[in-house]
This record gives structure tokens, C-alpha cells and sequence, in this order.
């Protein structure tokens, strides 16, 4: 048998030539090593297919060790005595393994998944889809490279962005941005089964939710309580129905607050990205799309005069741009939601006698102060289309309610409107 000082002692001569390690084991191929003119020395493994020798190199000596040659010979001689070819084995098991690497380089990033999660939310027509996109990259990527791979992200490096943010005090959006996490990457877990991503599509190999174990923080999640009095109600009203300059509000967003309020707290969002044409000038109403409402249901609001004229302000004003409230500089848009909090914020900071309240709080002030003047939950929740889980009015009740809807307005309307309307309560729907 070979030894590494014969083999270090073997000379080149004219042409190459080949010292073989005997073994005495038959039928499982024999280790040599080929020494060139240039003497170089190289181990190969001699096997004999059909009576022809094939060769398969090894590595060069002493890069590679006498021991791990005759280790490496006795694995393909393993293979060549079950009958298979060790070249056409080796030839596989290179192909897989490319094969793995090229799937490993496909895996998506942590920014793929977020892009093809909130792209997925707007193909579903979810209106938030772009502030999660930003709410994500915001907080995630200061600590997590975007293009680190998603199925690499760890429990423990989600928990360092939610951190950071419960340590600035933004406790509440750090449940907000932990949920759109778990949502994005139970959306990752899905992708790869999904057969509309099979072709052409990046994988991310997930296996597991990392932010799943990852807990909310019960002190961030406090249902909104805030409401505003109607003393104050009727102040907001007249502040922004006159021109101060102190609130610098542009016209538009005065019409939209008066706007929320007359309609009974419809959500700002819904008014916004209506158009005119919803608009029904003789029958006195508005209709909310279904493609805008958040519960993907038709709504039809009936308008009071106050609504009537708030909304012929804004059409006075009214330029090429389709929506009702448009954006002062893109005429082909909305304004905004942004702009309504932006505006009530500067109006706070200037109004001490006002508590403080956010655009969320018109909503449920309306439903509070409508139930005040008697009318009945069921109608308020018509009102501001709630999603109604019963299964009659889910699948079976179509009618839109429309004149309980209307007096219902029109009561919300005299209390806003007449500071000595009574405070009987007048439950104008009986038992509904």
C-alpha cells in the first residue's frame, strides 16, 4: 500500500504515469495517483464499466491527504458495488445541489414579502394596504437589512424592532406593526402552496411564523372611550364654519368636518373617496360604493339640508376633479385622511377649550350623542354601516332603511342646530 513519503518521493517523468494503493477488495474501484511530466500529483479512482476504465479525479496532493483520498475512494467504491455508476452518482448529486443553491438564491427577502403582502392586500381592495407598506418599512428595516432573507428572520430580531418602539412610547403601534408582522409572514407561509405563484414567482421557504410566539401588549390596546360633549360639538361646528385664520383650515377640510358630523359620523375615509357622481341632488342622498366601504356593502346615506349645504359649498368650489373632496393640488384625487388629522390637531392646539380628540372620535361621538336624542342602536348602526353579523340582514335583508335613516338625520340634525331643543328623550322608532 501507498504511503504520503512515497508518494512524496515519486519523479516525474516524460509522460504521466500512474502508482496505484492496493487494497485487496474486488469489484470496488482502485486509488491511484497520476504524476505529470510537471510533477504534479493527483488522486484519482480507477473503476471498470462493461470491461472500459473509467477515471474520476480526486484533488491534488497534498492539498488533499492520503487518508482522505482512500476515505473518499471507499465511498464511491460503496456506490460502484450496488451497481451504480460513480460518475453518473457524483454527476446527480452536483445537479442537486445547484439545483439547491439556485432555490436558496430565489428565497425572498424580508422586502419581498412585505411588497407582495400589502400588493396582495391591494388586490383584495384593502385601503390600508399602502400605510402598512409604510408603517413596515418605518419600524422594520432600522434593524432588519431589507434584503436579508424572510425565512432568516428571527423571533428575536422582530423582537428588537417592537422594542424600540414600546421604549419611544409608541406601545399601541407597536401591536399595530407586530400585527401587520404576523400577517405578512402568514401570508409568506401560504405563498409557496399558493399554484397563482408557481411560475416565476420568488419563494420565501418558510416554515414557521417567527412573530407568532411574540406577545401584544395588553397596556397599548385601550377601546376608544373619548367623546366629544355636544357643547363642544356645537363649538366645532361654528369654529369651522367661520374663517379663522388661527385654525388654518383650508375650505375643504371645514366642509368635510361639518360633513362627518351632519351624516351622523360616516367614516372619513368613505366621504373622501366619494365622487360626485353619488351624488343624488333630487332624492337627497349619497351613496357610499361598495368598492370604497370598509364592509364591502352599498351606502345609502340620506342628506339633511345642513348636509345639502355643506356639500353645495364644496360643488361652488368645484373643479375638473371627479371627488367630492379633492386633493388642492393632484386633480385627479382625493384629499388626503392625513389632511383631516393634521387640520383637527392645529384646531386643538389652538382651542384649549376643547378637549383633545382625533378624527375616530367624531364617529363615536355621533352614535353617542344620536342615542342621547332616542334614537335606537339599530338605526345608529345603520347609520354608520356596521357590519351586521346576524343572518338576516348578512344574507337575507336588502331594504336600506332609508326613511328610518333620513329622520333619524333629521333629528341628529335640530340637535345639532338648536341649542334649546329638549333633552326628552324622543325614541322616534319605538321599539326597533
Amino acid at each position: 500500500m501507498l504511503t504520503a513519503n512515497e508518494i512524496k518521493g515519486l519523479k516525474p517523468k516524460t509522460k504521466p504515469y500512474y502508482v496505484w494503493d492496493s487494497n485487496g477488495e474486488r469489484g470496488t474501484g482502485t486509488l491511484g495517483i497520476q504524476v505529470t511530466p510537471k510533477g504534479s500529483k493527483r488522486f484519482v479512482f480507477r473503476f471498470f464499466i462493461d470491461g472500459k476504465a473509467q477515471f474520476i479525479q480526486l484533488g491534488q496532493f497534498p492539498e488533499i491527504s492520503l487518508i482522505s483520498a482512500r476515505a473518499k475512494k471507499k465511498e464511491l467504491g460503496s456506490i460502484l458495488i450496488q451497481g451504480i455508476n460513480p460518475k453518473e452518482s457524483l454527476e446527480a448529486t452536483r445537479k442537486a445541489t445547484e439545483h439547491e443553491k439556485r432555490e436558496e438564491a430565489r428565497k425572498g427577502s424580508i422586502e419581498q414579502l412585505f411588497n407582495a403582502y400589502t400588493a396582495q392586500m391591494a388586490k383584495d381592495a384593502k385601503r390600508t394596504h399602502k400605510a402598512v407598506l409604510s408603517a413596515l418599512e418605518k419600524e422594520v428595516y432600522p434593524h432588519i437589512e431589507k434584503t436579508v432573507k424572510a425565512k432568516d428572520v428571527t423571533s428575536h430580531d422582530l423582537m428588537i424592532v417592537l422594542a424600540a418602539m414600546i421604549k419611544r412610547g409608541a406601545v399601541t403601534q407597536s401591536n399595530r406593526v407586530r400585527s401587520y408582522i404576523i400577517a405578512a409572514f402568514n401570508y409568506g407561509l401560504k405563498h409557496d402552496h399558493d399554484p397563482a405563484n408557481f411560475i416565476d414567482e420568488a419563494k420565501f421557504g418558510l416554515t414557521l411564523n417567527p412573530a407568532a410566539a411574540i406577545p401584544k401588549q395588553k397596556d397599548g390596546e385601550r377601546v376608544g372611550e373619548h367623546y366629544l360633549t355636544l357643547i363642544e360639538v356645537k363649538q366645532l361646528l361654528a369654529d369651522v364654519g367661520n374663517e379663522y385664520e388661527r385654525f388654518k383650515m383650508g375650505d375643504t377640510i371645514r366642509n368635510l368636518i361639518s360633513f362627518c358630523f351632519y351624516t351622523g359620523g360616516q367614516r372619513p375615509y368613505e366621504l373622501v373617496a366619494s365622487q360626485w357622481s353619488s351624488v343624488d341632488w333630487e332624492q337627497k342622498t349619497l351613496l357610499i360604493p361598495a368598492d370604497i366601504s370598509k364592509n364591502k356593502r352599498p351606502h345609502l346615506i340620506p342628506l339633511t339640508e345642513s348636509a345639502l349645504a355643506t356639500l353645495e359649498r364644496q360643488f361652488e368650489a368645484r373643479t375638473d376633479n371627479p371627488f367630492i373632496f379633492p386633493h388642492r393640488l393632484n386633480t385627479s384625487e382625493h384629499i388626503r385622511p392625513d389632511s383631516l388629522s393634521q387640520a383637527i390637531t392645529r384646531y386643538r392646539e389652538n382651542t384649549p377649550t376643547i378637549r383633545p380628540f382625533v378624527p375616530r372620535d367624531i364617529r363615536r361621538t355621533c352614535k353617542t350623542l344620536m342615542g342621547e336624542a332616542g334614537i335606537s342602536k339599530a338605526i345608529r348602526d345603520r347609520l354608520q354601516n356596521h357590519a351586521l353579523s346576524d343572518v338576516s340582514s348578512k344574507h337575507y335583508d336588502r331594504y336600506e332603511y332609508l326613511p328610518e335613516k333620513r329622520r333619524a338625520l333629521e333629528a341628529w340634525e335640530r340637535k345639532l342646530n338648536n341649542s334649546t331643543i329638549s333633552s326628552t328623550v324622543i325614541n322616534i322608532f319605538g321599539n326597533y
